[in-house]
């Protein structure tokens, strides 16, 4: 008996993309070392994952397309993900340093066979594409569920005309645990957030 295909389900959701930075990889041993700091990445993503309710939907070639229920989960996610990249690379060698990029996407996306497409994921894809190594970039749609919760210093990185979009896409960066707190940034992010008719 041949199991009907499953059917599309339509949500929104909030959707990560991680990525390891590509180190390069011209001779053998490269290679294998590369191979085994994709698998930490891995153990670490896989380790963290759970406790934010998080879902992993796919490997990448160079990282990882996780899901959420909501923006919050998923930059909780995110900030712990490269807090704890960060104390592993205090305790390995130069040439076992690692760095991700991050980027996360509240939107709309459609599920299929396990998969996730739609305009959440490429939006989320486009924002990772963007990070610098070692940070979390989130889109407008994230702060907005984030703010007020307790979270690293979030700065406003600048505005995008992501490519294939009609209209610009506000883009954040998600600042180290140990980033200083900057009140007057932190200002100037909530009154972007505030609705338009109380901007004055």
């Amino acid at each position: 008996m041949v199991e009907a295909p499953q059917a599309e389900i339509r949500s929104v959701t909030a959707v990560m993309f991680t990525a390891m930075v590509s180190r390069e990889a011209r001779v053998p041993q490269e290679e294998a070392l590369e191979g085994e700091l994709r698998a930490e990445h891995a153990r670490l993503v896989r380790e963290l994952l759970p406790r934010q309710g998080g879902r992993e939907v796919k490997a990448t070639e160079d990282g990882f397309l996780l899901a959420f229920d909501g923006g919050l989960p998923a930059v909780r996610f995110g900030v712990a993900l490269q807090d704890a990249l960060r104390c592993y690379n205090q305790n390995a060698s130069a040439e076992r340093q690692m760095a991700l990029r991050i980027g996360v996407h509240v939107g709309p996306v459609v599920s299929h066979e396990g998969d996730l497409f739609g305009e959440g994921v490429n939006l989320a894809a486009r924002i990772e594409a963007l990070a610098r190594p070692g940070t979390l970039y989130v889109s407008e749609a994230v702060m907005r569920q984030v703010d007020g919760h307790a979270l690293p210093p979030a700065l406003r990185f600048r505005r995008n005309a992501l490519k294939g979009l009609r209209l610009p896409v506000e883009v954040f960066r998600i600042e180290p645990l140990e980033a200083p707190p900057r009140p007057r940034l932190l200002a100037r992010v909530r009154s972007f957030l505030a609705p338009k008719r109380a901007r004055g």
